[in-house]
């Protein structure tokens, strides 16, 4: 247990440093091969438009890092201390976050490596797959460093509900939640705000300044209106958004127990699919009653349906079953 808060600096605050100081070497060694200032920005016609002086943008590019690097360093390790846990998914995004800055630092100066001046820099390809490479480095390696601490839990989740399935028998049940009214916003307000906008500046927006609005505001109504739960006796399936992605199937092997709770319309961040500091997942559609599954990993997978009362009592059953099988 020692070296659980030793890891999590490691994974938190070290890879982003060592990014951090191979991105000032790289600077080092190519500083006879740039310009004072590098490109810094892309235009819609893939030519730089924006040009930053090199000292000062490796100067404030380490600061980033390093400030953004000691926040998650610091938030990680007081979770891990408050009986939180630590979520090596969530460490890992920490910090592919953190080194974006450094990661810009690096794209800039291979755009204008060995250009006479920023302007004639190359095109935004290069840039984007420096920045988006370092991160996703950055955060695969922590993501494998980070230790997976399972939050600690005072009391288990309810998991004494029962449809009164007997041993030997099967059961099915399938349900879920719909938010209509959701998604009648989702589609409806972004046209608005466009009109609104318009209105306040007083021009007028041609129809095609509604579509990508409009568009967002119904895949946001897709994707996050509707959770549907099929439970069976080998899974618990989760389908999220009209579509039914993205999905997820937790084994009845997989869950200790399962309850309800009654989840807030901020709880867990708002709706869709959501998740916290402790790697628990929810699939939110509203507010209100949800469906509980106590995962053996010590974290929990949350679904708003209707009835989850029904839904808990027969993974009850099933796992009980499962448990004696097993036994």
């Amino acid at each position: 247990m020692r070296n659980l808060p030793i890891r999590v600096v490691v994974a938190t605050l070290g890879v982003p440093a060592l990014l951090a100081v191979m991105a000032f070497a790289l600077r080092s060694a190519l500083s006879d091969r740039l310009p004072d200032r590098v490109a810094s920005h892309w235009g819609p016609s893939g030519a730089p438009d924006r040009a930053a002086d090199l000292d000062g943008l490796a100067t404030w590019t380490l600061a980033a890092t390093l400030v953004l690097a000691v926040v998650f360093t610091v938030a990680a390790l007081m979770l891990l201390r408050a009986g939180r846990g630590a979520y090596p998914p969530l460490i890992g995004l920490a910090s592919g976050l953190a080194v974006t800055p450094v990661a810009g630092l690096a794209a800039a100066m291979l755009a204008t490596l060995d250009a006479p001046t920023w302007q004639q820099a190359s095109g935004p390809a290069l840039p984007i797959m420096v920045l988006v490479g370092n991160s996703v480095v950055a955060g695969v390696v922590s993501w494998l460093i980070a230790p997976n601490v399972p939050p600690k839990r005072e009391t288990a989740e309810a998991g004494t509900e029962s449809v009164g399935l007997a041993p030997g028998e099967r059961g099915t049940w399938v349900g879920g939640a719909t938010n209509a009214g959701l998604a009648v916003l989702c589609v409806a307000i972004p046209p608005v705000v466009v009109a609104v906008i318009g209105a306040l500046t007083g021009s007028v927006p041609t129809w095609s300044l509604y579509l990508v609005p409009l568009g967002a505001g119904l895949l946001a109504a897709v994707g996050i209106s509707r959770v549907r739960v099929t439970i069976d006796g080998e899974a618990v399936t989760i389908r999220m958004g009209l579509l039914g992605y993205p999905r997820r199937t937790v084994p009845i092997s997989d869950i200790t127990s399962a309850g309800t709770r009654s989840l807030t319309m901020l709880g867990y961040g708002g709706l869709g699919v959501r998740m916290n500091t402790s790697g628990d997942v929810a699939y939110k559609c509203r507010s209100g009653a949800a469906l509980v599954l106590n995962l053996r990993s010590q974290r929990s997978v949350i679904a708003t349906v209707d009835h989850p009362d029904e839904a808990a009592g027969l993974v009850n059953d099933l796992v009980r079953q499962a448990h004696h099988q097993a036994g």
